[in-house]
């Protein structure tokens, strides 16, 4: 009979006492003890960051006897280490998942919830402490402490265990950025900064009572802002080689599990949808989504259907035109390049500014980093890592436009059918409507056409080829589409933003028509075969739009054109028509259907 799957399962004594399938990461005990005195290891959610650090306070824990546990692991040959380590250290374990608040005063009641449960459990040490010091104690453990003393809790706690046992203390702190990362959701992260700071500041900076402190978390928050004077903190992110093959599985890893389960899938399959994470130079598989494809015994998106999507989803939908641009081109397989700063201001999302988002989406998993592009200055070429987070990312946009009811479908119906009229007054009751939407500043509207953009990227990707910003015959047009079936009409559309010397939108929109024109943007739509094209301008001063396009009558008929539009009014025979001028057959269909 197979073990069972550890779903749902993150507590190690449960999990290997009950029999339970393991992927032996022992040996990151063993790179711990090696390492610095005080550890941060930022990886994605569901990457094991708590299952390893329960597996450490039952290594380490003084007041058990883990043995059993640990003998058919692979840490257990590390005979010198076993002896002087296993089970020989008080521990401090303290875990922040669970603090999600929306406000200040829950958090800060959850906070203190935890600290006075932390000190319920190491209630022996009153053995020793003096009146003061059990004042003081009882004070945290009934929640009536001030923040002074909250704030030396873990200090105090670390002096009173190692004064108990005569030995230093580890401390175990399990996803330490969950309570700021809510602080700066719901707009109290000033005031939850500061205390949560001087929690850890207190506990690791110069504390004489520490051995060792092991902290996880997403992202490394700045050091000005939570780890000030922790002059001896050593740092694992998914951009350097400690611990790179400790979270998540390795290639070897999932080829071991889904033989032990009997399952054979398509490597190329697997791989398309989990794997592409880069840890150090290590390739790595997102391991609940393997231990779910193993339970369901099919591909799906496992991943993605949790908890923890809400500040991403939130920056794409408020990003910049930058940012939108580059989403884009992330869904059509390209790459982008930004620096990425492994200290993590979250004040600086605020203001949409890419360097911080690139790097919370790189450490938050929704990104890969496939090398840096300028060795020593921490600019990186990222890229979108597996199949299930391109799928977030549609579902994201299609989201952003379902909120709004934009149904691009629909816009698009009369565009492609030729009711000029009827698209420009549905496109123009479509930017009134959703403008403010998507354009959360105020300051740049552009933010709506790209996140049109956007949205056809994904909407219309069925049923076209998108291409945005691409280098054409002769320039570069903002919007291609090209239908996959070859019977429908390519599409074109520029936007122009209204400059004052145009004096009017309306020759703003002209111009655009001409650019398309004169810069041949429909070269690439006839590379595939598809001589039926669409051309649009949409000109745009805030929220006022003009549209022209080759659909208006007599915009932009070429002499030749005008001459065979007299013969077709005539109704003589278009064959002959297209003989005479040249003008293919098909094209001349679109101009009798528009008489």
């Amino acid at each position: 009979m197979k073990k069972r799957l550890p779903i749902g399962r993150s507590d190690f004594k449960s999990l290997i006492e009950d029999n339970m399938y393991f992927v032996d990461k022992s040996l990151l005990i063993k790179e711990v003890i090696e390492s610095g005195d005080v550890l941060l290891i930022t990886r994605p959610r569901r990457f094991g960051k708590t299952l390893s650090q329960s597996m450490m306070k039952y290594f380490f824990d003084i007041t058990q006897n883990n043995e059993h546990l640990f003998k058919a692991l692979k840490i257990y040959k590390e005979k010198n280490i076993i002896e002087k380590h296993l089970n020989k250290h008080p521990v401090i374990y303290i875990t922040f998942k669970d603090l999600k608040s929306n406000n200040l005063k829950k958090m800060h009641d959850l906070l203190i919830s935890e600290l006075s449960t932390l000190y319920i459990d190491h209630k022996y040490v009153l053995d020793v402490l003096d009146e003061e010091e059990k004042s003081v104690y009882k004070s945290i453990t009934s929640k009536k402490a001030n923040d002074s003393e909250y704030e030396n809790s873990i200090r105090n706690l670390s002096k009173y265990m190692e004064r108990y046992y005569g030995k230093k203390v580890i401390i175990l702190i399990d996803e330490y950025d969950t309570p700021i990362q809510q602080a700066y959701l719901h707009g109290y992260y000033d005031e939850i900064i500061s205390l949560i700071g001087n929690l850890f500041g207190m506990a690791l900076k110069d504390n004489v009572y520490l051995e060792k402190a092991v902290l996880t978390g997403i992202t490394r928050v700045s050091k000005e802002s939570i780890f000030t004077g922790v002059n001896n903190l050593k740092v694992s992110t998914v951009l350097n080689e400690l611990f790179n093959d400790k979270y998540g599985l390795t290639k070897e890893e999932v080829e071991e599990t889904l033989k032990y389960y009997d399952l054979e899938y398509e490597e190329s399959e697997v791989i398309d949808w989990y794997n592409g994470y880069n840890f150090g130079g290590v390739e790595i598989y997102n391991p609940f989504s393997i231990i779910n494809l193993v339970d369901e015994k099919k591909i799906g998106p496992y991943w993605m259907n949790t908890s923890g999507n809400y500040l991403i989803r939130k920056l794409i939908k408020e990003g910049t035109v930058n940012i939108k641009d580059s989403i884009e081109k992330l869904l059509n397989g390209e790459k982008v390049e930004s620096k990425i700063n492994e200290t993590m201001v979250y004040g600086d999302l605020h203001i949409n500014s890419n360097e911080s988002i690139w790097t919370l989406f790189l450490f938050s998993g929704y990104l890969k980093w496939i090398k840096e592009t300028k060795e020593g200055y921490r600019r990186y070429t990222l890229a979108i890592p597996n199949k299930e987070v391109r799928m977030f990312y549609e579902d994201t946009v299609l989201l952003m436009l379902e909120e709004e009811n934009i149904q691009l479908d629909n816009i698009l119906i009369n565009l492609i059918n030729g009711h000029i009229e009827e698209f420009k007054e549905d496109f123009q009751k479509l930017t009134m409507n959703t403008l403010s939407y998507f354009d959360v500043s105020g300051e740049e509207p552009e933010r709506f056409y790209h996140g049109l953009i956007l949205g056809m990227s994904v909407g219309l990707k069925e049923k076209y080829i998108i291409k945005s910003n691409r280098e054409t015959w002769l320039g570069r047009a903002d919007v291609i589409l090209i239908p996959k079936d070859k019977t429908d009409k390519g599409i074109i559309i520029e936007f122009k933003k209204f400059y004052k010397n145009e004096k009017t939108l309306l020759n703003s929109a002209q111009n655009g028509l001409k650019q398309i024109n004169e810069k041949k943007y429909e070269e690439e739509i006839k590379n595939y075969g598809i001589n039926d094209i669409i051309k649009v301008s949409i000109a745009f001063d805030k929220k006022e739009v003009e549209i022209v396009s080759n659909l208006d009558k007599d915009t932009e008929l070429t002499e030749m054109e005008k001459v065979a539009k007299g013969m077709l009014e005539k109704k003589l025979d278009i064959n002959m028509i297209s003989e005479l001028t040249g003008i293919p057959i098909e094209k001349l269909k679109n101009m009798y259907n528009h008489l």
